[in-house]
């Protein structure tokens, strides 16, 4: 084989590995299929957001000397955030994709907006709730009815975010959903 043959198969190869998600994904439960469509069976007379690209950016976190960052650069807090968890505050949803980018929410809607949202149903790598204090992770949970996601899954949130240079040994971590095989 020719040296330029094998140089672009050595291209090739890199693109492949390259493109290769860093994260596994687990999927949208199928009991909530179709909730972002008018009139579907899950909702009644609400439907939940899905969000493109443009969209989903404004709730992109970004790492940055050990602190997290909302889309607007100030640092993430979740102090006046809620979910329909934690109705008095104080956490947000997230959800994270299988290249290891966090999209999270202060608000979490009943029939409008959930972690399904961020990434238009399809597969997350994580999902649940975060607790942040002034751009440091307090506590990250797996509590996502939409995708209840197995411990391997929220451990992934971690991996990332230490990759990302934020510190995870002070963050506690919720558990409510089991290993479930065939996951």
């Amino acid at each position: 084989m020719s040296s330029s043959a094998l140089d672009r198969l050595r291209g090739l190869f890199r693109r492949r590995v390259a493109a290769h998600p860093a994260f596994a994904t687990t999927p949208l439960r199928p009991e909530f299929g179709g909730e972002h469509l008018p009139g579907n069976g899950v909702w009644g007379d609400s439907h939940v957001a899905y969000l493109g690209a443009t969209d989903r950016a404004r709730f992109r976190l970004h790492a940055r000397d050990g602190l997290l960052y909302t889309a607007d650069g100030t640092l993430f807090d979740t102090t006046e955030a809620s979910t329909l968890w934690s109705p008095t505050g104080g956490r947000a949803i997230f959800v994270m994709d299988a290249d290891g980018i966090i999209y999270s929410s202060p608000r979490h809607l009943l029939g409008r907006f959930h972690h399904s949202s961020f990434l238009a149903g399809g597969p997350v790598a994580a999902a649940g709730e975060l607790v942040a204090r002034d751009g440091r992770i307090v506590m990250v949970s797996d509590h996502s009815t939409h995708y209840r996601p197995a411990p391997r899954f929220t451990n992934q949130i971690l991996d990332s975010l230490r990759a990302q240079g934020i510190p995870t040994d002070a963050v506690s971590v919720e558990f409510h959903f089991a290993e479930q095989t065939g996951t």
